[in-house]
């Protein structure tokens, strides 16, 4: 019952943060360049901001894909990949601890006396360090949802974290390139798509966009 109610909060929470504080503002074009523009402003300290900002909109479950990007635009491919790896991991720890604490009873109510999703929780579960990989490595599924997913599921925390933290890691360099390469493109010079810092990471989205289609059809 405790639980329960914790989870009420929880979802009471994410809707008051967004109808009733200026977070809404920020999901607009507008938005992110006005959040840019200020974390440009907090110097020294902006990898921290941008990472607590990360974070949070990890755990309601925002859009990561344009913070990633974002991250690349501000810090660069390399520290811009450190910093939104962290963040996202930190997330994504977070999201699934709060869906296994506050959830996970409720799912093995349900799932009791239903053999097939039983038995496809048990096959995640006993399979979870490479279960979780795939998951991460090829994207079927959104990353926000798959936090709070696999917290519902009997997967241990220690295949989670260890899966989370390979997986993630090859998509988060992508995008984030794809961010880094927006410091290096001008469009007043043709010129520049030729460099490699620009025409390279939209290769990698390419052929992380395939990804799912390969998998599906060796499966």
């Amino acid at each position: 019952m405790k639980k329960g109610f914790l989870l009420i909060l929880f979802i009471s929470g994410v809707l008051g943060l967004y109808f009733f504080t200026p977070v809404r503002d920020y999901l607009s074009k507008e938005g992110f360049v006005t959040l840019e523009a200020w974390i440009r402003s907090q110097g020294v300290l902006a990898p921290l901001v941008f990472g607590l900002i990360y974070i949070a909109a990890t755990v309601f479950a925002l859009p990561g894909s344009v913070l990633t990007i974002g991250g690349g635009l501000l810090f660069g491919a390399w520290w811009g990949t450190l910093i939104n790896w962290l963040s996202a991991s930190i997330g994504a720890i977070i999201s699934f601890l709060l869906a296994r604490y506050l959830g996970r009873d409720a799912v093995t109510k349900i799932l009791k006396g239903k053999g097939t999703l039983h038995g496809l929780d048990e096959k995640i579960g006993n399979n979870g360090f490479y279960s979780v990989l795939i998951l991460r490595l090829v994207p079927l599924f959104p990353f926000n949802g798959l936090n709070f997913g696999l917290g519902l599921t009997k997967v241990s925390f220690r295949d989670y974290l260890l899966a989370t933290l390979l997986g993630m890691l090859p998509g988060t360099f992508v995008y984030t390139s794809l961010g880094s390469a927006g410091r290096h493109l001008s469009f007043a010079d043709p010129s520049t798509w030729l460099q490699v810092q620009v025409w390279g990471p939209f290769l990698l989205v390419i052929l992380l966009s395939l990804l799912p289609k390969i998998f599906k059809k060796r499966t």
